[in-house]
């Protein structure tokens, strides 16, 4: 008996070194796979806005990072790309490591792969960017007791977003390419892909030749037809402008509205020349729905891209603002204290930057069946699920 137990103790120690060297192996797999999943869910997030070979590098620095030091000594190797026209990505982790015994068990050593494949199923739409990657880091900065609510879209900063104060961001997804800090809901995104300019090739100008000159409204209704707007348009008390279908442009101007005054229009656009602005104040209703046909369909508010303005709404009846309002090198200030763009189906904020403060509260809808004010292209979508 104990001949034979001698003779077969090397192959059971040989058969217990395989084993262990067996179920080691499996774990690291286990490790491998689920960094694997991570990097592509955290990619997947960002097709959306970028879903160029940029997107998979990133795939591919993160999943090394996270498996520096975490598998001893097995050489890996990465790879991430694009696939399914843009629409999901592939990380791809091999491995190798000798065998314990000698690299008999298996022979040649240890050869594993895994692969993990995270794709767009429903497109979150965008609700609110801040372009700027330059000059002040907050470039969505809330103040105060301010709110943006915007619970079924995307929120996104090139830079930082700062909830100060007991003010709140309440989204459906919120990511900054620097930091973000506050009351923020749900977990933010930082170190986020920069968004590039969804409307850059958009062709704004501003024609010079001008339709009217000065108007000051303190009583009544005027109605105002389409063209170019020049100087001082001034609504007060309970005044009533209701801006006719088309393109209203603004040449040198500053419209202005005050106390209980009335802006109206529906399928219009508001167009800014590199000189002028809006001031809405005090209790002055804004109720405007943006251009349905043209190449400006689906804006609210435009301005050119020479137009560095701030853009202010301090009113507390600005109820209703239904298209994109595209501010990209100005500054868009919410302040008041009341609900901000609450009656419109959806709305889409592009500027260089944003603030809100006081007790206002913008509300982001994205309710794109409710209206027949089109959504221009270039308006993205992240909802993400990982299949192996």
């Amino acid at each position: 008996m104990a001949t034979a137990v001698a003779i077969a103790l090397p192959a059971l120690a040989f058969l217990a070194m395989g084993a262990i060297d067996f179920t080691n192996a499996t774990v690291d797999r286990g490790r491998m796979q689920g960094v694997a999943d991570a990097s592509a869910l955290a990619a997947a997030t960002q097709l959306a806005i970028d879903n160029s070979s940029a997107t998979a590098d990133r795939a591919q620095s993160y999943a090394q990072a996270q498996l520096r030091g975490l598998l001893g000594d097995w050489t890996t190797r990465v790879t991430a790309q694009i696939i399914n026209n843009g629409t999901a990505i592939q990380v791809l982790i091999s491995a190798t490591r000798p065998a314990l015994l000698e690299n008999m068990l298996p022979r040649g050593g240890w050869n594993v792969s895994v692969s993990a494949i995270a794709q767009t199923e429903a497109k979150m739409p965008l609700c609110a960017l801040g372009t700027s990657t330059s000059g002040a880091n907050a470039v969505i900065n809330l103040t105060s007791s301010a709110q943006i609510t915007a619970p079924n879209c995307l929120m996104q900063s090139d830079q930082d977003i700062v909830a100060q104060n007991s003010a709140q961001i309440t989204a459906g997804a919120v990511q900054a390419v620097g930091t973000a800090t506050g009351t923020i809901s749900p977990a933010p995104l930082t170190g986020a892909a920069p968004m590039r300019d969804p409307f850059a090739s958009t062709n704004i100008n501003v024609p010079t030749l001008c339709t009217d000159v000065n108007l000051s409204l303190t009583s009544g209704t005027q109605y105002l037809a389409p063209g170019v707007h020049c100087g001082l348009i001034t609504v007060n008390n309970n005044a009533t402008l209701i801006l006719q279908p088309g393109e209203h442009y603004f040449f040198a101007a500053i419209l202005t509205l005050d106390n209980q005054s009335l802006l109206q229009g529906t399928d219009v656009v508001l167009v800014f020349d590199q000189t002028s602005r809006f001031a809405f104040k005090t209790n002055a209703d804004i109720e405007l729905e943006g251009r349905q046909s043209g190449p400006l369909a689906g804006f609210v508010i435009a301005t050119t891209r020479d137009n560095s303005q701030t853009f202010n709404i301090s009113t507390t009846s600005a109820h209703k603002l239904l298209g994109v309002v595209y501010i990209p090198n100005g500054v868009l200030s919410i302040a008041g204290y009341n609900k901000v763009a609450e009656a419109s189906s959806w709305t889409v904020i592009v500027a260089n930057a944003m603030t809100v403060s006081g007790g206002a509260d913008l509300t982001l809808n994205a309710n794109y069946a409710g209206t027949v004010v089109p959504v221009p292209a270039g308006v993205g979508r992240s909802g993400v699920y990982l299949s192996n």
